[in-house]
């Protein structure tokens, strides 16, 4: 089989795991707080990431330390944000909003690494924020959910954040020895944010092991590590197609797990970002195939 198809296939795999958590872990934090969960699931994760550390991979380079723990943080943000989010809205509108940074990337990126932003990406913007709008009308008699989408929405920003860091820092850092230390770093954080963050400790039954052990192996470790190595076959603009299935399939998964009803206004506001985000993704597929973006370098 030609490997592309095959990376394309467990991409797409990938975003099946990653939507599919969202329902798993609104489920555990009914029985535990969202700063030990995320900080245990990411604990498990270092260790199991530790076993791709090879040597000759800069692992003790205080650079790549550094830029490891500084992406660490921003993802970290990312997944507070939402995994908190996470107790106050719905499975389906979390994964929909979360996936908002697919157009919030291109601003970041502007004012971050100076790119220039398109007017296709200018208006998936626009049009991603007026399906957010949409979302939230059937929320704003409900403060607590209002406040889930908020957190969601804030999370999106720490991905996009993240993932523009990283493009701009992991070229001269091994993939492998990157991915441990910002696993790390969330690990890290997470438990300095016990403290403040609301749920407490909980308690730990067999649910929350599953859900721990499930989001740690399939979303954390096997996410990653899938991801890294399939962009070394498959185009980053092909990619960012297929990892706009992740909202659908969170949205699916919350309906048949975790039998959420979807109310008309998050079917229909989720619909527009969602379309908001294949513009964008597929404005960046068409340029790369005409040539007129230039591929990264190895």
């Amino acid at each position: 089989m030609d490997r592309k198809i095959l990376y394309m296939g467990l991409l797409l795999l990938v975003t099946f795991f990653w939507g599919v958590t969202f329902p798993i872990i609104q489920e555990a934090l009914k029985f535990i707080g969202p700063g030990p969960f995320l900080a245990l699931r990411f604990f498990v994760a270092t260790v199991l990431m530790a076993f791709f550390i090879r040597k000759g991979t800069g692992f003790l380079s205080l650079s790549n330390i550094k830029h490891g723990l500084i992406a660490g943080f921003l993802l970290f943000l990312g997944y507070y944000f939402q995994t908190v989010g996470l107790e106050y809205t719905s499975a389906a509108a979390s994964g929909i909003i979360t996936g908002a940074y697919v157009v919030i990337l291109p601003l970041i990126s502007f004012l971050y690494l100076r790119t220039r932003i398109s007017r296709v990406d200018l208006m998936a913007s626009v049009i991603a924020f007026g399906g957010l709008i949409l979302m939230s009308l059937g929320s704003l008699n409900n403060l607590g959910t209002e406040l889930g989408d908020i957190l969601t929405l804030l999370c999106a920003v720490g991905y996009a954040l993240q993932i523009a860091y990283v493009s701009k820092h992991s070229r001269n850092i091994n993939s492998s020895t990157f991915t441990f230390y910002q696993i790390a770093a969330v690990t890290i954080f997470s438990t300095l944010s016990i403290p403040f963050t609301p749920g407490g400790m909980g308690t730990i039954n067999l649910y929350v092991l599953f859900a721990i052990i499930f989001t740690a192996i399939f979303g954390s470790v096997f996410g990653y590590y899938v991801s890294t190595v399939a962009l070394i076959y498959v185009e980053p603009t092909a990619a960012g197609i297929i990892f706009v299935g992740e909202p659908i399939f969170a949205a699916l998964a919350a309906v048949i797990i975790a039998h959420e009803q979807l109310g008309v206004f998050v079917i229909i506001g989720g619909a527009v970002m969602i379309l908001a985000m294949f513009f964008t993704a597929m404005d960046k597929y068409l340029k790369n195939r005409k040539g007129e973006i230039s591929p990264p370098s190895a």
